[in-house]
């Protein structure tokens, strides 16, 4: 069994300024803004314009900042506008005040043609946490130049403010959607969420949404770090195109899967003149809590050959481990081939070094055993073939097989 075992301690880096320090915390600072997005049940009308977000798994070493802007979104005739910009955080205060933060500032809309009009929609969304518990707010949002079918709205609209727009459904102004629990608080603000729910002279579907100006914010705690990562058995490319894709994929959960084991598998797969492989079982097992996060993900593979019989072996199994542990990253590799063959190579065997690269001649490379090591994440692709050469399989160049591949990352 090779193991292979890595572990990086916290770097600054300086690129001619001082950026803030990073603070390690047992809390996920999430959040999320974008300008406009309108929807159909799950089918999307119009994508999300200027997408801000901490991302998917959140943070948990503030401070963290991202933004984004747009000149214009258009999908007629349900909305058109003049700039988005959007904005997200997290953030420790000076009193210590944890913050998570997201505003999403949107120009010069127009929604159902001239139905709903604002010079500009601002969405503040923050959740925030202290020595009195979770609190949300909700604190400068607002209107500028508000009118709904005609009419001006001079003052802020309460939250979940409703009205009813005649011939179309109804709007809901300033929508709240406020969560406060022992361990966790969140605020989603969409300060207009249009609903049609009635046949309409510009023919748009019943069961269309629009949204705009939208901002989410959330804090958990006893979170000391986030996982990801997945394991698959096979995948093939021709010429960039995918030919079979990731086979028995399983992912890591942001919050790992509480100490249970998730698994995918599939009986066998075979793709003529690439490759064929027997069972593959890959699973997914994580655990986070306030002083450590700890994930691994293995795929393992029966019955593996490549190219009829140029690689071989009887089992090939990638095994990538990732955790964080009182803020200290580390990352290892039990990855194993049990009957291992290389045609040509007959001192290829069982106990191939890491990242072992061989020349097949008249055809590309060939990888075993491959790591692949990034500041958060190990990679294990246990056979990786790239077809680099004209060759007699009549196989295009840009080719390629891959076999087992499991990665794991810790933030």
């Amino acid at each position: 069994m090779n193991k292979i075992q890595f572990s990086l301690a916290t770097l600054a880096i300086c690129l001619g300024f001082a950026a803030p320090a990073k603070a390690q915390t047992d809390f996920q600072f999430s959040a999320e803004a974008y300008g406009t997005y309108a929807n159909i049940g799950r089918t999307v009308v119009a994508g999300k314009s200027a997408v801000s977000s901490l991302g998917a798994c959140g943070t948990t070493t503030p401070p963290v900042h991202s933004e984004n802007t747009v000149g214009t979104a258009s999908a007629p005739p349900l909305l058109s506008t003049g700039v988005i910009n959007t904005t997200v955080d997290g953030l420790i205060l000076g009193d210590g005040t944890l913050q998570s933060i997201a505003t999403a500032n949107v120009h010069d809309v127009s929604l159902l043609e001239g139905v709903i009009t604002a010079d500009e929609v601002l969405a503040v969304s923050s959740t925030t946490h202290n020595n009195a518990g979770f609190q949300t707010s909700a604190a400068g949002s607002n209107f500028v130049n508000l009118t709904v079918a005609g009419i001006p709205i001079i003052v802020n609209p309460a939250p979940n403010t409703t009205i009813d727009l005649l011939g179309f459904g109804h709007v809901v102004l300033n929508e709240q959607i406020s969560t406060i629990k022992s361990t966790t608080a969140s605020l989603t603000v969409n300060m207009i969420h249009v609903f049609i729910t009635q046949a309409n002279v510009l023919n748009i579907a019943v069961g269309t949404e629009i949204i705009v100006s939208h901002a989410f914010s959330s804090l958990t705690s006893g979170i000391h770090g986030t996982l990801d990562g997945q394991a698959y058995g096979t995948k093939a490319t021709i010429l960039r195109l995918v030919t079979s894709g990731p086979s028995a994929l399983v992912k890591m959960p942001c919050l790992g899967t509480r100490g249970r084991i998730k698994t995918n598998s599939i009986a066998e797969v075979v793709v003529p003149g690439l490759f064929s492989v027997g069972e593959v079982v890959d699973t997914a097992q994580g655990t986070v809590t306030a002083t450590s996060a700890v994930g691994e993900l293995t795929s393992t593979v029966q019955g593996a050959a490549v190219l009829t019989d140029l690689v071989t072996a009887s089992v090939v199994k990638a095994d990538a481990h990732a955790s964080k542990i009182n803020g200290t990253l580390s990352f290892s590799d039990t990855s194993t081939f049990v009957g291992l063959a290389v045609a040509g190579f007959p001192e290829i065997n069982d106990n191939v070094a890491p990242n072992t690269q061989l020349t097949i001649a008249g055809l590309g490379t060939l990888w075993l055993h491959r790591v692949i090591q990034r500041s958060n994440s190990i990679e294990i692709r246990m056979i990786e073939l790239s077809v680099t050469e004209s060759n007699s399989f009549g196989l295009p160049i840009g080719t390629t097989v891959q076999v087992a591949v499991a990665s794991a990352s810790a933030h």
